[in-house]
């Protein structure tokens, strides 16, 4: 059974919201995983956030909102970084 969603929000805060929340759960694995965990695992966390990065620049981009700068640039960072870590 799905929650209602609150009608004092838009059905849009509610996805922006959320996507927000799977950025800083992938920054939490991320960083907890940082020194205890092979590089090739760290990878894999890496991408993941990544993509989270990723799909709320799309999500902004698709509502016409600018892409913070600071979110720009730590997805500029994880794709320079690419295979190698």
């Amino acid at each position: 059974m799905s929650e209602a969603v609150p009608q004092d929000h838009p059905p849009d805060h509610w996805q922006l919201t959320t996507l927000l929340t799977e950025i800083g759960l992938a920054r939490g694995r991320l960083e907890t995983a940082r020194s205890g965990i092979r590089p090739a695992d760290q990878l894999a966390l890496r991408r993941a956030l990544l993509s989270a990065l990723e799909a709320y620049a799309t999500a902004l981009a698709t509502r016409g909102a600018p892409l913070p700068y600071r979110l720009r640039s730590e997805i500029d960072l994880y794709r320079g970084l690419g295979p190698r870590g």
